[in-house]
């Protein structure tokens, strides 16, 4: 599996700004289209990432502890591209986009600590779509 995990100043400041959620299996974080509110740092259980498509373009992943959702949305101010569902109860932080972009504006080590993380995540997905070895 590939490392979806977050460097940890950026987590350690990302915590520090969380509201904290806790979400039972099944719930929907976010759905494919919708208007993106923040991102959601996994503390505890699982989130599953897809696509929810006929298509395999995008490998279903399974996120747990240490793991971020919503982050490329959350930078972009795109609406969501994927959807997340909660597999196993969930313990998380929500960081909504305007104090993620607050905080990126104010430590911009931490805006490039984010940017080499989404390049890493682009480049991982990219290699697996090539090779059909997807992580899960």
């Amino acid at each position: 599996m590939a490392d979806f995990a977050l460097p940890p100043q950026l987590r350690i400041e990302l915590e520090r700004i969380a509201t904290a959620v806790f979400k039972p299996a099944g719930d929907a974080l976010f759905r494919r289209g919708d208007q993106v509110s923040g991102t959601y740092l996994i503390r505890s259980g699982k989130v599953r990432l897809c696509l929810e498509s006929k298509k395999e373009l995008y490998p279903t992943r399974m996120l747990g502890a240490g793991c971020v959702a919503s982050l490329p949305a959350t930078m972009s101010g795109s609406a969501y591209s994927l959807t997340a569902t909660v597999a196993e109860d969930a313990e998380l932080g929500f960081v909504s986009r305007d104090a993620f972009l607050r905080l990126m504006a104010k430590d911009t080590s931490l805006c490039f600590q984010t940017m080499d993380f989404l390049s890493r995540e682009i480049t991982d997905i990219r290699s697996a779509i090539s090779t059909e070895t997807f992580p899960v």
